[in-house]
């Protein structure tokens, strides 16, 4: 596919270079800087798109748009003018559409595969085959039948944490311009969609522009699961490989797109707690090692790797630990309303929600809460005010909402009075204490699992990634990426 690109300088041509090459396969981009240039190429270069930088037209120029016109090249226009002689002849010489700078890439983008989407579809009407709607599979070949995939295909899942969404996915994927044909089946958990396979990288990339164009027009969370298959295989067995690749959203968490390796075994582990695993947490509880707890509970959850147990199993272990929470409570006589109020808080996180990484938020923010309650009415008077600061920083860092005056209202201070004694006594301030309490535990997570940047940064509590990063590169002197490459290499 030729896309021809006269663009107002030579850096906006370099950038609209990168947008393309980075986000599209299969597109041949010429640059010229002039129009003179352009037309000229025309009648060696055929043209399935052309974007034109329309502040560079003159009414002596006009005769660019009677040649795009009658060679039936569609176009792009880019202008920096919002007047309406750039409407004017956007709409006279049939324009795809105008972009105002600064423009939107995922616009460009958008423009441009919509195009490649509607020049494959008619190649497709020409040859007489249906391009949309396809009746390759129905629900019965799914889960009864041993219905052999005719050709190859492309099984896909989607998913949201929040089963009312579900509607609008489907929705939205029946209105995509998908190329070739394809069929949408709404089931109970997720949206499933089948689509015939002309190239695999083509598939690959119009779900890669869907998830961006829900991205762009919600903020919930999608996860797409895809499965290839190849003449022979059935689609009942394609149907369970893509139902269990599923089950690793609840490792992966959700805005991820996850590509099936063929068998998607589960690993087996105990779903209960060993005879010596019990003593670990009868020990942890009674000396009140937050941290101790912390590190056992990511080592033995957040560090899993593939292939993934199944969820089933690994909430039976959560639930088999949180039994032992609750004998420690009923032995120290923890039952307070808002304890118990917790306690049934976890458990329904542990049956209910679809990703592990929050059930273990949930579950270590609740034993912090336990452990400080008890804790304090064994020790509360014997630490100075920026020890017992110092353990409520160690207990509530995780909360990105967590503050200065948080903490004060824990210690029952003026939070002006606790900033000031507290440096005084640390010789540091709160902000920055806090922030080295956060860097620690975010450097541990670095190097010790596989959680993205993100999750990281929600982890150690941080709400925004972006502020993370920014903190991280301060107070460490290296970007978070960086310092994962290195494995603590660069440790101050």
């Amino acid at each position: 596919m030729n896309i021809h690109l006269v663009a107002k300088d030579e850096l906006e041509a370099q950038g609209i270079r990168w947008m393309i090459e980075s986000h599209l396969t299969g597109v041949r981009l010429l640059v010229w800087k002039t129009v003179q240039e352009f037309e000229e190429a025309l009648e060696r270069e055929p043209a399935a798109l052309a974007i034109l930088n329309m502040d560079s037209w003159t009414d002596q120029q006009s005769q660019l748009g009677e040649t795009l016109r009658k060679k039936g090249v569609r176009w792009l226009g880019i202008s920096s003018e919002r007047i309406f002689q750039t409407a004017y002849r956007a709409l006279r010489y049939r324009a795809e559409d105008v972009l105002f700078r600064p423009f939107s890439p995922l616009d460009m983008i958008k423009c441009i595969q919509q195009l490649r989407y509607e020049q494959r579809n008619q190649l497709v009407s020409l040859t007489g085959v249906p391009k949309e709607d396809c009746s390759l599979v129905d629900y019965p070949a799914l889960f009864l039948l041993d219905r052999p995939v005719p050709q190859p295909i492309m099984m896909s899942a989607f998913l949201t944490p929040q089963q009312a969404k579900l509607p609008l996915v489907y929705e939205q994927l029946r209105n995509h311009p998908f190329s070739g044909g394809h069929q949408v089946f709404a089931l109970s958990g997720f949206i499933l969609c089948v689509q015939e396979v002309g190239e695999e990288a083509v598939c690959k990339e119009e779900y890669q522009a869907f998830f961006a164009e829900w991205k762009e027009s919600t903020e919930e969370p999608l996860a797409i699961v895809i499965q290839a298959a190849s003449s022979g295989e059935t689609f009942k067995a394609v149907y369970q490989k893509t139902r269990e690749l599923t089950r690793q959203i609840f490792f992966e968490g959700y805005d991820v797109i996850l590509e099936g390796e063929g068998t998607t075994n589960s690993r087996e582990i105990d779903p209960f707690l060993t005879p010596l695993e019990q003593r670990q947490w009868v020990e942890m509880m009674e000396k009140g090692e937050s941290k101790v707890i912390r590190d056992w509970m990511e080592s033995a959850f957040l560090t899993v790797a593939p292939p993934y147990p199944d969820p089933e199993m690994i909430r039976i272990r959560l639930t088999s630990i949180l039994a032992q929470v609750r004998r420690h409570m009923k032995s120290h006589e923890l039952q307070s309303p808002s304890m118990e109020a917790g306690y049934h808080t976890v458990f329904q996180e542990i049956i209910h929600e679809p990703v592990m990484y929050k059930i273990i938020e949930a579950f270590l923010s609740f034993i912090d809460r336990l452990l400080l309650q008890e804790h304090g009415k064994l020790k509360g008077g014997r630490r100075s005010l920026a020890e017992k600061t110092r353990e409520l920083m160690e207990a509530n860092y995780w909360d990105a909402g967590w503050s200065l005056a948080a903490c004060a209202e824990a210690l029952g201070i003026n939070k002006s009075t606790l900033s000031r004694r507290f440096a005084a006594e640390s010789g540091q301030t709160f902000r920055d204490t806090l922030h080295q309490v956060r860097l620690r535990e975010a450097k541990r997570l670095l190097k010790e699992t596989d959680l993205t940047l993100a999750e990281v940064a929600q982890l150690t509590g941080y709400s925004h990634q972006t502020y993370f990063n920014a903190k991280f590169k301060l107070y460490e002197s290296i970007t978070p990426s960086a310092y994962r490459s290195g494995y603590g290499s660069y440790e101050k």
